[in-house]
């Protein structure tokens, strides 16, 4: 019998996986493509990548800003990865590494094989479906040269999320809102990534690329870069994660369980860090029935994504010019996957206490909203 069998070899997947070879136990891995890199962008806080070497860093802004109605820097470095590195960082050496696509089925068998079995295989194993009617965040972005990025920066090094609505040819626009999502990615490049945070149904990537180009000419920018970029990428994330339990007697990890952020769709530094917080208790000879609670702060967090869901664009605008108000370590806490009920209730109610009362009356209305779903 091995130690742990992991299935899934994204970050949350060879994180547990590499930790636990490290600390001596042994450890089988699945993957359908097991030596591949990463495609997504990652992007983490400076003071999120832990013992990481800073060769894992592919691009990185000092003063990263939120715009809504008005400017804020929000005073913490921000942090692009570079896949291949942080995989290297994540080494496998002594892993029983196999190749293969399993079913929840062939997950179970695992139990057969290994002490604990952990489902690492994301939020859709099975793939993501065009009529998925979960909360999904959504995006489109494209990779090019600064130069051509600039005059979509107007003057920030990096903009976190750019609420302002020259998406829209209307003044005063109704539709699900959107940001941009633009970042240095090292080489003198960076992302413009066209961005719904949360929206059920989700709003579709050729909305979002259309969106992209309006606001690109609306500043300046070539919109022609949407269609001739350096690189494309597309997002597609469930915002509460996996649609069902995990196989019977398999611990969830990461997206196939509760690791990601409900509100901001985050998931990567948090699935680092309990990688190695759940290789220490397994390495104790340790078995948790759960790895991550749904506790107070998960629904809290909750009420959160149904807040998103439910705001109009204005009030959308409106909650994110509060959140670039606080205190930094209340934003930290309202963005941190780690952070506990007590510390996300007091960056929640900084946002509230200053929103104008319309948009108060709105956030009460639409947060008590829907039933918290089970599990």
């Amino acid at each position: 019998m091995a130690d742990v069998a992991v299935v899934g070899l994204g970050p949350a997947g060879r994180s547990l996986a590499a930790r636990c070879a490290a600390r001596g136990l042994s450890v089988i891995a699945v993957d359908p493509r097991p030596g591949a890199v990463w495609t997504p962008t990652y992007g983490i806080w400076g003071d999120e990548l832990g013992d990481l070497p800073a060769s894992v860093v592919r691009g990185r802004a000092e003063n990263p800003e939120l715009r809504a109605t008005g400017v804020h820097p929000l005073r913490r470095p921000y942090l692009v990865l570079d896949n291949a590195a942080l995989q290297a960082a994540l080494p496998l050496n002594g892993v029983d590494v196999r190749t293969g696509r399993l079913d929840d089925r062939a997950v179970s068998a695992l139990r057969a094989e290994a002490r604990v079995v952990v489902d690492a295989r994301g939020a859709r194993p099975e793939g993501l479906r065009p009529d998925d009617p979960a909360p999904m965040q959504t995006a489109y972005g494209v990779v090019v040269a600064l130069e051509v990025a600039r005059p979509a920066l107007q003057g920030a090094e990096a903009l976190l999320m750019d609420w302002r609505t020259d998406w829209s040819e209307q003044e005063r626009p109704t539709s699900t809102p959107t940001f941009l999502y633009a970042i240095p990615v090292g080489d003198g490049q960076v992302l413009l990534e066209e961005t719904c945070l949360a929206a059920a149904p989700s709003v579709p990537i050729e909305e979002l690329k259309t969106r992209l180009r309006r606001r690109l000419a609306a500043r300046g920018a070539d919109p022609g870069a949407v269609d001739d970029p350096v690189e494309r990428e597309i997002v597609r994330i469930p915002m509460r994660g996996r649609d069902r339990p995990a196989p019977p007697g398999v611990l969830a990890l990461g997206t196939a369980g509760r690791g990601g952020h409900r509100v901001t769709g985050y998931s990567v530094a948090h699935a680092l860090r309990v990688g190695d917080r759940l290789a220490a208790t397994l390495a104790r000879g340790d078995a948790p029935t759960v790895v991550d609670q749904l506790d107070v702060a998960e629904r809290v967090r909750e009420v959160g994504l149904r807040a998103l869901l439910g705001l109009s664009t204005r009030g959308t605008l409106e909650l994110f010019e509060a959140f670039g108000r606080l205190p930094v370590a209340r934003q930290r806490a309202f963005l941190s996957r780690d952070a506990g009920a007590a510390e996300l209730l007091g960056a929640m109610w900084g946002m509230f206490a200053q929103l104008p009362a319309r948009s108060k009356a709105e956030l009460i209305r639409v947060s008590a909203l829907g039933v918290l779903p089970k599990g």
